[in-house]
């Protein structure tokens, strides 16, 4: 069996013959092809705008900057994500207040939340990690009592259902990447989500040098902009977008099927408010007898990848040094981060490939019991 990989696009001739094809209209640069795109996000996500960005960093900066976040406040951010949704807070120039999360989800703890709100307090940024929505009522709920606003990252949970409603309109705002392991893709790009049109107004403007129209700047912005290139493939991506929901909601059911009674694995917990999950990730978490690191190795060994992801945000180098962060201050994420493990979980994946990623971890599994 050869390497079978984390993660892995899932790229057609569709793709190559839109590419060629813009490339060969003359026009590449955002126009028609972009809006054609924002158009089909609209209609799947069922919000009202859909914005798109060069990629999901600049979504984030651009939605927080939206919420007017400015010097001196504080968006709250879970402790267990990409290191791009506490960064871009850094780049409004605020400071990111790190929660903790619930160790069955590991989505952001609502109560954990509230704890950390002040008079400072200008948004929530929950995550939906590993692609499962968070449940977006009660933090809903909980910005309303207190009168903050909400930039979901919804980087890895394109294409998921959260009661019954896909995820895009739940929060004010919502960010999402197309990196090449998301569930859509241009290699690069992102995009925002939201009902509000002063919001959506105002990322279609910072996005374009703060451009109103044509040479008519009415604030600082950025270059953020998708091309039309991006844009051409992305469509293609979009349009096949259920069938890699159900392709990779497949996957997970046969995970789910062969470690389901593994007394050292424990399959992903999925509460009953999400309607369906993304599977941007499928996650086992290790019994504590078992040494998570040894099994990665033997894994590895065998030709079976894995990702161990996370790691916290303010253990990270540069946060240690901007904010003093040290192991034990966000005990329940690191259990999390110390126990959980990212299998291969792509469209493609062949039937014997799947039957030997689960030998081979099962395998490494219990040869790494301590």
């Amino acid at each position: 069996m050869s390497f079978i990989p984390i993660a892995k696009p899932y790229v057609g001739e569709e793709e190559a013959h839109a590419v060629f094809s813009q490339v060969m209209s003359g026009w590449i640069s955002m126009g028609e092809k972009v809006r054609e795109f924002e158009s089909l996000l609209q209609e799947y996500t069922g919000a009202k705008h859909a914005v798109a960005f060069s990629n999901g960093t600049a979504t984030l900066h651009t939605g927080l900057l939206a919420l007017g976040v400015k010097p001196g406040d504080e968006v709250i951010v879970p402790s267990l994500s990409y290191i791009s949704s506490a960064n871009a807070v850094l780049f409004c120039n605020a400071e990111p207040v790190f929660a903790e999360e619930n160790p069955k989800t590991f989505n952001v703890d609502v109560e954990a939340l509230e704890k950390k709100i002040t008079p400072r307090t200008k948004v929530i940024m929950p995550v939906d990690l590993k692609g499962m929505p968070v449940d977006y009522e009660p933090i809903m709920e909980l910005a309303g009592k207190y009168g903050v606003g909400v930039l979901a990252d919804s980087a890895e949970s394109f294409g998921a259902i959260y009661k019954g409603k896909k995820v895009g309109s739940q929060a004010g705002m919502h960010s999402f990447s197309m990196f090449a392991n998301k569930s859509i893709t241009a290699g690069e790009g992102g995009f925002i989500t939201t009902d509000d049109d002063d919001i959506a107004e105002f990322c279609r403007c910072f996005r374009n040098q703060g451009q109103k129209e044509r040479y008519v700047h009415v604030m600082i912005g950025h270059n953020y902009r998708m091309t039309d290139i991006a844009a051409a493939f992305a469509i293609e991506q979009a349009k096949r977008v259920e069938w890699i929901m159900n392709e990779k909601s497949s996957i997970a059911a046969f995970y789910n099927d062969a470690f389901r009674d593994h007394p050292l694995l424990i399959t992903p917990y999925v509460p009953d408010y999400v309607t369906r999950h993304s599977w941007y990730m499928y996650t086992l978490v290790t019994d504590p007898k078992v040494d998570r690191d040894l099994m990665a190795s033997k894994m590895k060994q065998k030709g079976v990848d894995h990702r161990l992801s996370f790691p916290l945000i303010p253990l990270q180098p540069v946060y240690r040094e901007l904010y003093g962060y040290k192991e034990g201050d966000f005990a329940v994420a690191e259990e999390i981060y110390n126990t959980f493990i990212d299998i291969p979980c792509w469209v493609g994946m062949k039937r014997e490939e799947l039957e030997y990623v689960v030998s081979v971890v099962i395998d490494a599994a219990e040869n790494a019991v301590k």
